[in-house]
């Protein structure tokens, strides 16, 4: 970097940042039913995670969520995200000690890249209860 100072012009001052990407634009398409479906945030389809995710984010009724994502870990659908959003939805709804059981029971169904994240998150829990 020093080197391409030299060769710059008088008063220039390179930045001390990396350069950022420019943003990216939500993917959105339509659905039948003609309301509009964020494609990253809830999966397309009928399997148990999907309903749950749908039940979650565009029905809103968390206590309604947390049994179907049970459904998906039982069914082996998205195992590690089905626990995650578990967890968390469980914290939104104050039952962190829940959470906690949940995470320490289920966590042997879970990849290995998945158990720094259920870690981080029960750090979190444990500092809520």
């Amino acid at each position: 970097m020093l080197q391409d100072t030299w060769n710059a012009p008088p008063g220039f001052r390179p930045k001390k940042s990396a350069p950022s990407s420019p943003a990216k634009p939500l993917a959105v398409s339509r659905t039948p039913s003609g309301s509009f479906h964020i494609t990253h945030k809830i999966p397309v389809g009928d399997t148990p995670y999907a309903r749950a995710k749908n039940v979650q984010l565009v029905d809103k009724d968390p206590e309604k969520a947390i049994p179907l994502f049970g459904a998906a870990i039982n069914a082996g659908d998205r195992v590690d995200s089905a626990l995650k959003d578990t967890a968390i939805v469980m914290k939104q709804q104050n039952r962190a000690e829940e959470a906690v059981e949940a995470i320490k029971s289920l966590r042997n169904r879970c990849s290995e890249q998945a158990q720094k994240s259920l870690d981080n998150i029960l750090l979190d829990l444990y500092n809520v209860c």
